[in-house]
C-alpha cells in the first residue's frame, strides 16, 4: 500500500515523499501489457496472438516504468486533493532521487517531489489612511484652441510646392550625422522625417525659407526645434534622453521632397470627419467636443498613472512571503535549464509578476469584481481607435466595434485584452478603498510631474532588475 510523507524544506517549500509498494503497480502493469498484446502487430503473429512473453521482453520494460511513474503521481495528486494543499503550478519531480525501475527486480520504489504553497495575504493597504495623489489638468481655451489648430493640420489636405515660403509648409528630409567637417559619420544617425515649418524655432526659420528640393541645411536639433519638438525629433531620430552629447550633434539635411497643408474650413464637412456619426453642426460645437477630448484625454492619462503607483505600491508594501528556491527551480525547469542557469534578474522579474497575480486573486476575492465582454471590448477599442488612427477616444465610432470584435477572435488578442480589463477593473474598485486626493495642475506642472514619474519608474525597473544581483 502506498505510504506518502511530507518534510519542510524552507517555510512554504515543502518535500512530498511518495513511497508505492508491487501491490501498487504490478495489477496496473499486467493489465497494461495484455491490453498492449491484444494491440500489437509483430511480423510472423496474428494481431492479439503475440505471446504475452514476448512483449514483456519487447516492451516490458518501458510500460513498467510508465506504470510505476503513473502509480506514483496518482497518489501525489490524489494527497494533494485530499489536504487541499494550494500549490503553486504542478509538483516538481526530485529527479535526482529518482530510484531505478528494473522490470526484472520489481520492489518498493520511493519518489520525491517538492511543492511551492502558496501564502495567504491581507492588503492592508486598502483603507483610507492610504492617500494617493491624482493629477488634474484645467483645460483652457488657449489647449482647446491648439488641439484644434492640430486637427486642421492632421486633416489638411497636401499639395506640392517648388520651395518653401509659409508656416504650412513642409518638408521630407533625410537627417544623416556629421562630423565637424560636414562629412558623413560611420554609423552616425541617419533618418527620413517630415518636419513643418511651424515646428521650427521662429528665430531660426527664416534660415529654411526658399529652398527647394535637393537643398542641403547643416545644423543641431536646437538650431532647429525647441521644448516637445525638439524631445520628439530626439526620440525620432533614436536619440536617448539620457545623452548628455544629443544637442551638439550635428545634422546634414538633405530636402527630398516639399508640400504645403491645405487646411479644412470650420463646416459641418470637416466636423464630421473628426466626429463621424455625431450630431456636430457648428463651431461652437465643434469646439465643445473638442474640449470634451483633450479633458477625457488628460483624465484617462492621469487616472492610468494613478492605476499604476497603486498597482506597484501594492507590490512592493504588501507582506508576501515566497518560496523562492522552489520558484527558482520551477522557472529553471520551464526554461528547460539547470537551476543555476537562472539568472537573479530573471527571478527577480518573475517574483514581481508572481506577486501580481497573488494580488490580484485577492482583490477578486475581496471586490466580487467580473470582468464582462463589453469591458474587453471597450478596452480593445481604446488600443484598436489610435491604430486606426480615429481621433475621438471619448465617442468610439460604431464601425471600430465591428473591427474590435473580429481581431478578437484571435485567442491572444482576446487574452490580452481580457487581461488588461481585468486589472484595470480590479484597480479601480481598489481606489476606492482608498484616500485619493485631487490635486490640480497646470499644463506645464502636469507634463514636469508625468516626465518625472516615468523617469523614475525607468530608474526603478533598472534597479528591480539588479536588486538580487
Amino acid at each position: 500500500m502506498a505510504t506518502i510523507q511530507r518534510e519542510t524544506l524552507a517555510p512554504l517549500h515543502e518535500k512530498i515523499v511518495v513511497q508505492i509498494a508491487q501491490e501498487d503497480y504490478m495489477p496496473a502493469f499486467e493489465k497494461t501489457l495484455k491490453e498492449y498484446r491484444k494491440k500489437a502487430q509483430i511480423p510472423g503473429f496474428r494481431k492479439g496472438m503475440v505471446p504475452v512473453s514476448l512483449i514483456r521482453k519487447m516492451y516490458g520494460q518501458a510500460i513498467f516504468t510508465e506504470e510505476v511513474i503513473r502509480m506514483a503521481e496518482q497518489q501525489l495528486n490524489h494527497y494533494l486533493e485530499e489536504q487541499k494543499l494550494d500549490i503553486f503550478s504542478q509538483p516538481l519531480w526530485l529527479e535526482k532521487e529518482a530510484p531505478m525501475l528494473d522490470l526484472d527486480a520489481p520492489a518498493e520504489y520511493v519518489f520525491a517531489f517538492e511543492i511551492g504553497l502558496r501564502p495567504q495575504i491581507e492588503l492592508n493597504l486598502l483603507q483610507p489612511g492610504t492617500i494617493l495623489e491624482k493629477w488634474t489638468v484645467e483645460v483652457t481655451d488657449q489647449m482647446v484652441a491648439d488641439e484644434i489648430e492640430y486637427l486642421l493640420r492632421r486633416y489638411a489636405s497636401k499639395e506640392n510646392i517648388e520651395q518653401i515660403e509659409q508656416d504650412d509648409d513642409y518638408a521630407l528630409a533625410l537627417f544623416e550625422q556629421v562630423d565637424a567637417n560636414g562629412e558623413p559619420i560611420a554609423n552616425g544617425l541617419s533618418r527620413e522625417l517630415t518636419l513643418l515649418l511651424r515646428e521650427i524655432q521662429e528665430g531660426h526659420r527664416q534660415d529654411w525659407m526658399g529652398k527647394r528640393v535637393n537643398d542641403v541645411l547643416v545644423k543641431t536639433l536646437p538650431e532647429i526645434f525647441s521644448g516637445d519638438s525638439l524631445s520628439f525629433y530626439q526620440d525620432k531620430l533614436g536619440i536617448q534622453k539620457d545623452d548628455t552629447q544629443a544637442t551638439s550633434y550635428r545634422f546634414r539635411i538633405t530636402l527630398k521632397e516639399l508640400g504645403r497643408l491645405k487646411r479644412p474650413a470650420l463646416e459641418p464637412t470637416f466636423f464630421h470627419q473628426v466626429f463621424p456619426g455625431e450630431d456636430v453642426e457648428t463651431a461652437e460645437a465643434f469646439q465643445q467636443r473638442v474640449r470634451e477630448e483633450v479633458e477625457y484625454y488628460y483624465h484617462e492619462i492621469a487616472q492610468e498613472r494613478l492605476r499604476t503607483t497603486l498597482m506597484e505600491k501594492l507590490i512592493h508594501e504588501t507582506e508576501i512571503p515566497l518560496p523562492e528556491e522552489f520558484l527558482r527551480h520551477l522557472l529553471a525547469r520551464n526554461q528547460s535549464a539547470n537551476d543555476t542557469t537562472v539568472d537573479d534578474q530573471a527571478l527577480s522579474a518573475f517574483l514581481h509578476e508572481l506577486r501580481w497575480t497573488l494580488i490580484v486573486r485577492k482583490l477578486e476575492e475581496l471586490s466580487g469584481v467580473k470582468v464582462t465582454e463589453e469591458d474587453i471590448l471597450r478596452k480593445a477599442n481604446a488600443d484598436f481607435a489610435q491604430y486606426f488612427n480615429v481621433y475621438s477616444q471619448k465617442k468610439m465610432p460604431e464601425y471600430l466595434n465591428g473591427i474590435a470584435l473580429q481581431l478578437l477572435q484571435n485567442e491572444k488578442t482576446y487574452e490580452k485584452y481580457a487581461l488588461a480589463a481585468r486589472n484595470e477593473k480590479l484597480l479601480d474598485w481598489a481606489l476606492t478603498q482608498i484616500t485619493v486626493q485631487e490635486v490640480p495642475l497646470s499644463l506645464e506642472d502636469f507634463k514636469a510631474r508625468l516626465e518625472q514619474t516615468l523617469s523614475h519608474q525607468h530608474q526603478h525597473n533598472h534597479e528591480h532588475e539588479h536588486e538580487h544581483a
